[in-house]
């Protein structure tokens, strides 16, 4: 005589019960996760293209000032004398940037037009980018 084994109706609404709890349960701490990854995500790309920008007009490549600017959605880097965009970085629709519109960077000494307190935020997290008169960049 062969015994079959098998779970019960009740036993499987026992387990997609708890299942189900535990990816309730889950779900904010997986969209705060996500949150605070794209601020920081956000905020490297911002500090990369102020560097790649002092860079540039330090070396005086193309013979220009190098800048950066933010329009939402996008973040350039671009090259002043003819407006000619290098790279652009499109910012996520949940996230805000404020403090930030163009950042010109001057050949060949790579001092800012500007000195912003940049601010990214998204659902409670936050960072500040602080660009000081030197060029030199914080971020907190």
């Amino acid at each position: 005589m062969k015994i079959l084994r098998s779970f019960s109706f009740i036993e499987l609404l026992l387990i997609i019960s708890i299942i189900s709890i535990l990816l309730a349960s889950a779900s904010p701490f997986y969209s705060r996760f996500v949150n605070q990854n794209n601020v920081t995500n956000i905020s490297d790309q911002i500090v990369s293209n102020i560097h790649k920008a002092q860079s540039y007009a330090i070396a005086s490549k193309n013979n220009s000032d190098w800048g950066i600017n933010y329009s939402a959605p996008s973040l350039t880097l671009y090259r002043t004398s003819d407006n000619q965009v290098f790279d652009t970085f499109n910012v996520d629709s949940a996230t805000t940037i404020s403090g930030l519109t163009t950042l010109v960077f001057s050949k060949p000494t790579g001092l800012p037009s500007a000195t912003p307190t940049i601010t990214i935020s998204a659902s409670g997290n936050s960072r500040v980018i602080t660009v000081n008169s030197q060029g030199v960049v914080d971020v907190q």
